[in-house]
């Protein structure tokens, strides 16, 4: 009912979209960087492409970055209490966070160090690009899903401007937010801001932390030296993050109240620094060189370890004629997680072995155009080698053996194929295929079931855009075929190990993204569906976990003045099995509805005030469900939060 309920009013909407001749949005105005690096128009790219602008991210209300990607179409952002939200892109389900890669500007932020995306600020935010299935040549290993990154705000040449802001809420929650940007000379470029945030969350406490509060602190340092024909910039991030945590709760407590605590708690207690390097210039007329680097640094205190790790790539384009062009490129990675704990093996203590990884490729990118047509095409060999360890446990949980392992993986090929037609000035349709590879991360080998093997996925996907009068249309349909899926199994052991699959999974799917801008009212429809299915090996036939078949997005933004408006926000997540399920033991849990609303009002001094509400209407639903065979066999719940009320104040000089 719900699902026909929400076709019917996609389709309805749709049907009412005309106005003026003017359309607000248009297509080549919108510059990518994810793809290419060096930026290219929407319009002029053979892939799926979605950009969250920091307009559509003011007019939702988003507080952190997991609420600006919410309705993105084949967008989840799956959250477990004391973990980072993860970017599922496509139905990767559980392992999302391995088959995804997320960049800040451009950096990998996957890897060995573990980055909460919702430490940067949302106003530092100037847009997030996601590309879905592609990512393969220019990232490498893991973009299986895709690729997403943050752009964050350039350094403007001002000589004085910033901002700051609070922001009050249920449950004790407090934001702030000041930033400040100047000019120095007429080259040198400066900003830095401050974001932090505590909270007593909406689950209350286990006995031990019950007076605690979630704390995250960030400071955002950047500067950018101007070039005649580009530019060399450095940015810093220091951040500290405190977060309290509660498990499961069992089916009759969530129904009773979700906001209770589960049966165990704990503090997850991080401390990262990032820096960045960045060397981007145009050398001739047909010229270009970007090359940029980074060290991250994270301090785990509760798990008493440190990574370190270090990232570079160069790249260089060559146009050779006005419209086509090759990318030659390369990166290398090199992380190191040092535990400073040492470990009673059998009785003796001994120092534990650190983890290791390791990481270099080479790749070529080329596009030619032929009239209204551009043909593209990419290929990337990656090495991977790394070291680990597994832990045996014996009888009582007692440690009896660390056992090191060392893995290398040199063919490592990604392949890409691109078609773009521009049919009009806004309008173009494509094809594309990609053939992108996963190798076990450092997490998924230190416990891990069996032969290890290289997981490869090929996608292919049709899409179009185009811009009708004042109605923007993205549509695509796709089919992944996934070889030795990398996953989490639970099916034989109560404490779950990860593992290749013996067989095939196949995802088939479309989704659809509408945006229609009248005079004072902007109405929007997303909805995606995919169908993932295992089609060979111990769960043949069988659905892939986690994964909901439908999800759906419905907003309405209305101007009332320039300065004045109010928006609200429809999302419907459709019945997946749990997350763990793979064996569809449990049946599907169910499909559930939530709400937003949000407002904000701009006085001309450059004040801002605004509040809102999330979860109207106070849905009982989860973040996660996932399965037990401890005891009786049963699914357990982590929930999602209740309804929340939140209000505040931006001043902009």
């Amino acid at each position: 009912m719900k699902r026909t309920f929400l076709l019917a009013a996609i389709i309805a909407v749709g049907t009412i979209a005309k106005g003026n001749e003017n359309p607000k949005v248009q297509l080549g105005d919108t510059v990518i960087t994810t793809g290419e690096s060096f930026g290219s128009s929407v319009h002029e790219t053979a892939k799926t492409v979605m950009v969250v602008t920091e307009k559509e991210i003011q007019e939702k209300g988003a507080s952190n970055i997991g609420e600006a990607l919410k309705g993105v179409p084949g967008v989840t952002i799956r959250n477990m209490d004391g973990g980072k939200p993860q970017i599922d892109l496509r139905g990767s389900g559980a392992t999302s966070s391995a088959n995804t890669i997320v960049l800040l500007d451009g950096i990998p932020l996957n890897g060995l160090v573990s980055f909460n995306i919702n430490q940067i600020p949302i106003g530092d935010v100037d847009r997030i690009e996601v590309i879905q299935g592609a990512g393969a040549i220019m990232y490498g290993d893991g973009a299986i899903g895709g690729v997403v990154n943050i752009i964050t705000k350039a350094p403007e040449n001002k000589v004085n401007y910033g901002s700051v802001g609070l922001e009050a809420g249920s449950w004790e929650t407090n934001r702030a937010n000041l930033s400040y940007g100047t000019r120095l000379g007429d080259k040198i470029l400066l900003n830095t801001s401050y974001s932090g945030y505590s909270s007593m969350e909406y689950r209350d406490r286990n006995v031990e932390y019950k007076d605690d509060k979630d704390l995250r602190n960030s400071i955002w340092l950047r500067g950018m030296y101007l070039l005649e024909d580009g530019n060399v910039e450095v940015r810093y991030n220091h951040s500290e993050n405190k977060d309290y945590y509660t498990g499961y709760l069992e089916k009759d407590k969530f129904e009773k109240d979700p906001s209770k605590p589960g049966t165990y708690g704990g503090l997850s207690h991080s401390i990262t620094d990032i820096w960045n390097l960045s060397y981007n210039n145009k050398l001739t007329d047909n010229l270009d060189f970007l090359i940029y680097g980074g060290y991250y640094n994270d301090e785990s205190k509760n798990q008493n370890n440190v990574t370190d790790e270090y990232f570079i790539k160069p790249q260089l384009k060559y146009n050779y004629a006005k419209e086509d062009y090759v990318i030659f490129g390369g990166d290398y990675r090199d992380g190191k997680r040092e535990f400073k704990e040492n470990l009673k093996v059998n009785g003796v203590m001994q120092k534990a072995p650190d983890d290791e990884r390791e990481s270099y490729a080479g790749y070529i990118i080329n596009k030619t155009t032929f009239g209204k047509l551009q043909f593209s095409q990419g290929y990337r060999r990656e090495k991977v080698k790394y070291k680990y360890s597994t832990k045996v446990y014996g009888p009582g949980w007692n440690l009896v053996e660390v056992k090191p392992h060392s893995a290398d993986y040199s063919n490592n090929d990604s392949f890409e194929l691109g078609l773009n037609y521009l049919y009009s000035d806004t309008g173009n349709t494509y094809f594309n295929y990609t053939r992108a590879v996963r190798t076990p991360t450092i997490g998924d080998a230190g416990k891990w079931y069996g032969d290890v093997r290289t997981q490869k996925n090929d996608v292919y996907e049709l899409g179009l855009r185009d811009m009708y009068k004042e109605t923007f249309v993205s549509t695509s349909v796709f089919y992944i075929d996934s070889k030795d899926e990398i996953y989490y199994d639970k099916i034989f052991d109560t404490s779950g190990y990860n593992r290749n699959f013996d067989g095939k999974v196949r995802r088939v799917g479309a989704q659809l993204s509408l945006a229609h801008y009248f005079d004072k009212l902007t109405l929007r429809e997303n909805i995606s569906y995919i169908q993932p299915k295992v089609t060979s090996g111990m769960y043949d036939g069988k659905d892939f976990a986690g994964v909901a078949r439908w999800q759906a997005n419905l907003g309405a933004t209305y101007n009332f003045t320039n300065n004045f408006f109010v928006n609200g926000d429809l999302y419907y997540m459709g019945k997946s099995y749990a997350q763990d399920d793979f064996e569809n033991y449990f049946g599907k849990q169910d499909d559930y509805v939530t709400v937003d609303v949000n407002t904000s009002y701009k006085f001309d001094t450059g004040l801002e005030i605004y509040g809102g509400i999330k979860n109207l209407f106070d849905e009982d639903y989860y973040n996660t469900v996932t399965s037990t065979r401890s005891g009786n066999a049963r699914t357990v719940y982590y929930p999602a939060d209740g309804r929340s009320i939140y209000a505040g104040f931006k001043y902009e000089f």
